[in-house]
């Protein structure tokens, strides 16, 4: 059964949350609300939603310093966010470059009263498109994953060790994880072997990233863990762009039914 994707709201007022949450009611979407930038962390914290519909101006902890911090995170680099705001678009990151001396890494803005019909299709297109992990301690296959995966569009996040990954994982379960085998702290055949004994991420679709050969992975792994490596493919490196989308989309799709 397909997850319904999390929506976390954020807004100091209450008939901004209202009727932002009547609206989002009417998908099949899971939502939560805050009403300033502390509650909307502690929130984020507890959970990382799938995306995040962010005010700017509220108070304790305004929306510059929620993007601030969430954009600092390796954990949180890539949650999508879209701004709400009564600010216009131009004027919102010249502030927060302004203030950090960095681009505002935003998805999308809607400004107040948000139109129902703009709201929908501003967030189903993020949250209603696969969510893929990528893991890999080479900046370089991350980048060049990431480039291909997105044009399709998938929703794609990057770890660069392998315990990295598996925090995220267990703080937001993709649809499909994109894994190296040999990364430093923790490598693939570690985050497998770990993954596989959680009942929540048992049944995770994995594509192996790999220079190491097929057979000798596994044969790795079976001598280590006495169970077979459930993976649903290997990707060798350097990867071909066509054969990358088309082991991500039969993965997703074995994955769905």
């Amino acid at each position: 059964m397909k997850r319904e994707p999390y929506v976390l709201i954020a807004d100091d007022d209450p008939d901004i949350l209202e009727a932002i949450t009547a609206i989002l009611e009417t998908r099949p979407y899971r939502l939560a609300t805050a009403r300033d930038g502390v509650q909307c962390m502690e929130l984020i914290q507890q959970q990382a939603p799938d995306l995040l519909i962010l005010d700017m101006m509220m108070p304790r902890m305004d929306g510059f310093a929620v993007i601030r911090q969430l954009r600092s995170d390796p954990k949180y680099v890539g949650l999508p966010i879209i701004v709400l705001t009564t600010v216009i678009e131009d004027a919102a990151y010249r502030r927060y470059e302004l203030e950090t001396g960095m681009a505002m890494d935003v998805q999308a803005y809607i400004e107040k009263p948000a139109h129902p019909d703009e709201l929908l299709r501003k967030v189903s297109a993020i949250v209603e498109q696969p969510y893929i992990i990528v893991a890999d301690d080479d900046p370089d296959v991350l980048e060049a994953i990431t480039t291909v995966l997105e044009s399709v569009p998938y929703r794609v996040a990057t770890a660069r060790d392998g315990a990295q990954c598996l925090e995220m994982v267990r703080k937001h379960t993709p649809d499909l994880l994109i894994l190296d085998l040999l990364m430093p702290r923790m490598d693939g055949f570690t985050v497998i072997r770990e993954l596989q004994g959680e009942p929540g991420c048992a049944d995770l679709p994995i594509l192996v990233l790999t220079t190491v050969v097929e057979d000798a992975s596994r044969r790795r792994y079976e001598l280590e863990t006495g169970q077979s490596m459930r993976v649903q493919a290997y990707l060798q490196k350097p990867l071909a762009p066509q054969e990358l989308l088309r082991l991500v989309k039969k993965a997703l799709e074995t994955a769905a039914e």
